[in-house]
């Protein structure tokens, strides 16, 4: 599996949201998109899974332009972890794990795998409303678990927004097991700590630019971050980690 993005121009009007990007990833990586508030993540990210028109250039999947797959044929390819999930209706969480399934026939056992690998095997019967931030996010992800092809391409938009610390480690494990099953695992940052710690590859946004590009160890330098604002950050249980900003 291989994704080339060749030259991405994505305009919202005046505002150049991802400004000529190009960059190429092989399976079984792990790459992270860095960059502050505003500077293009979600839209890059929304254009490589196929869900964002573009202005100019091309996504391609092992040559397929992915703007131009049908949408069964995405999902049987590409996985979809979005910032946030909204649910309408009374759906239980397991439901909602199994929708991920539609495109491609149900698979209990696949929904089952999902659901425990997230933890939440034993909490499926609760409701979507319900359920707490944290057990949203931990669906979403594991609806893109049950949906995903080894061998294929997962995105990930901020998935840790709403975790702890247990479960951003739990999902980094799951992240780096995916690679090494051969999937292409893309996933939007601001935690760089986080990033160190699970990708191979580092991607660094700003203004919608690609500004740093690299092995991780390469790009998560104290020299070549010097020209991007960082901030400490301390989570819920009290823990600090160097944020951009």
């Amino acid at each position: 599996m291989r994704l080339q993005i060749n030259d991405l121009f994505v305009r919202y009007r005046s505002l150049r949201a991802v400004d000529h990007v190009h960059a190429n990833v092989d399976g079984g990586r792990v790459v992270a998109v860095l960059g502050p508030n505003a500077a293009g993540k979600s839209t890059f990210l929304r254009s490589i899974a196929g869900l964002q028109s573009v202005n100019k250039g091309k996504i391609l999947l092992d040559g397929n332009n992915v703007t131009k797959m049908s949408a069964r044929d995405r999902a049987s390819k590409i996985s979809w972890v979005p910032q946030v999930s909204e649910v309408a209706g009374a759906f239980t969480l397991r439901r909602i794990v199994e929708l991920g399934r539609y495109a491609l026939g149900p698979s209990k056992e696949r929904v089952d795998e999902a659901l425990h690998q997230v933890g939440l095997l034993e909490r499926a019967n609760t409701k979507w409303h319900e359920a707490s931030a944290g057990m949203r996010q931990r669906t979403a992800i594991a609806r893109a678990l049950a949906q995903r092809t080894p061998g294929g391409l997962m995105v990930l938009d901020e998935p840790t927004s709403a975790l702890d610390l247990k479960h951003i480690r739990e999902m980094g494990k799951c992240m780096r097991q995916c690679a090494s099953e051969g999937d292409i695992v893309i996933v939007s940052l601001h935690d760089i700590g986080f990033a160190m710690d699970i990708a191979d590859e580092v991607l660094v946004l700003q203004d919608g630019r690609l500004v740093l590009a690299g092995a991780t160890k390469a790009v998560l330098t104290p020299s070549s971050l010097a020209s991007v604002d960082l901030a400490w950050s301390t989570d819920e249980g009290g823990n600090r980690h160097l944020v951009m900003v």
